[in-house]
């Protein structure tokens, strides 16, 4: 569906392309894709998210320590806190 829906963009839009996903399609497969669709004349990004619910807080909150990891940014440098 994603290469129908790009297809349809006229060729003098396609320099900069931002693609927004919520969490149920954000396959690492689709990511990779994204990722591959970047070329010396096209720049496409992408953002994934999804709703946090209170199920989801209660269940964050009881994971236990030793469950954490520290989290790197896009530089692959440590992220403060």
């Amino acid at each position: 569906m994603l290469r129908e829906a790009l297809a349809q963009i006229p060729d003098s839009c396609q320099t900069k392309v931002l693609v927004r996903v919520d969490g149920a399609d954000a396959t690492h497969d689709l990511l990779v894709h994204l990722e591959g669709l970047n070329t010396a004349r096209r720049t496409a990004r992408y953002l994934v998210g999804w709703m946090i619910t209170d199920l989801d807080e209660q269940a964050v909150a009881r994971l236990p320590a030793t469950a954490w990891t520290d989290s790197l940014d896009q530089d692959g440098d440590l992220q403060p806190g």
